[in-house]
């Protein structure tokens, strides 16, 4: 019967549970020891908080990692990774400090990992549509979207903050972005590393503190990373797409001309010059792409 018991002991997973925080003293405490309930750690990065988050997520029994001042979502994430690798874990798992993520979900979103064979698990919103502020839903599809773009994945929610992650993905993860588009380029270096992504059911609670960023200053910043990304990883597709909606809008110009040529017998000059500029612009993007995309491959 001991034996049993210390066998099942060795098969069960090492699981960190990690958390960005700034300001989150109201919650953090909560948030901690419900994750303490299916972890064996709880490392937490404080971001330069002027209250006390450190403080009070040191009496939850949380590690507790501290920044002099606010280094930014994506830089808080690279040192929690950081951290990680230093310890022998089976099991990561991200959740945001605010709330949001409910930690007694945290045995679902790891089963996939666990039992499954998969590296990467993110927790899909997606059935929680009804619960989210239709301005978030649609700043949410936008960003998917894109990510799709980056990435080649086909994922519904890939700006969730509650993730799960296998020893070999955070090993192989080396993540550079230091605001919120990290969420964007994991799932890009997780593709592109080879690692097995999936996407599971959670449930969401929006509080009218649950966050210090103004939604539509999040949303633009992320995307014009998520943009940045695209053109830096993907510039084939990206500097081509440009280059050949100039091309074709510089030909759809030049047939305009053509035709007021045509019925008026005058050459509108100014038009003329727009359809040769656009296609001599969009040729010029088509080239660099192709020359990018080279280099990016080698």
């Amino acid at each position: 019967m001991e034996s049993s018991c210390h066998s099942s002991q060795e098969n069960k997973p090492k699981i960190i549970a990690v958390m960005p925080a700034f300001n989150e003293a109201k919650y953090i405490g909560t948030i901690a020891l419900e994750a303490r309930q299916y972890v064996d750690e709880v490392i937490i990065v404080d971001d330069g908080s002027t209250d006390q988050t450190a403080h009070v997520a040191r009496l939850a029994g949380a590690t507790v990692i501290r920044h002099q001042e606010n280094m930014g979502y994506g830089a808080s994430i690279q040192d929690l990774l950081a951290e990680a690798k230093r310890r022998d874990f089976d099991v990561l798992v991200l959740l945001d400090a605010d709330s949001q993520h409910n930690p007694n979900e945290i045995p679902g979103l790891i089963r996939p990992i666990t039992a499954e064979g998969f590296d990467f698990v993110i927790g899909s919103r997606e059935q929680e549509r009804a619960n989210i502020p239709a301005y978030r839903h649609i700043g949410q599809r936008a960003i998917a979207y894109f990510s799709r773009i980056l990435s080649g994945e086909k994922l519904y929610d890939s700006e969730s903050g509650f993730r799960a992650f296998s020893r070999k993905a955070i090993t192989l993860l080396e993540l550079k972005e230091n605001g919120m588009a990290i969420s964007a380029e994991t799932i890009a270096k997780a593709a592109q590393s080879g690692l097995k992504i999936t996407e599971r059911p959670i449930s969401i609670r929006y509080t009218a503190d649950g966050s210090t960023l103004n939604p539509l200053v999040h949303g633009i910043e992320v995307l014009g990373r998520i943009i940045a990304m695209i053109s830096e990883r993907r510039p084939l597709f990206f500097f081509g797409l440009g280059g050949s909606i100039g091309i074709a809008l510089g030909f759809l110009t030049g047939i305009r001309v053509v035709s007021m040529t045509s019925t008026s017998g005058v050459m509108p000059v100014g038009t003329a010059l727009l359809a040769i500029l656009l296609i001599i612009v969009g040729t010029l993007s088509v080239f660099t792409g192709i020359i990018l995309n080279v280099l990016v491959k080698r």
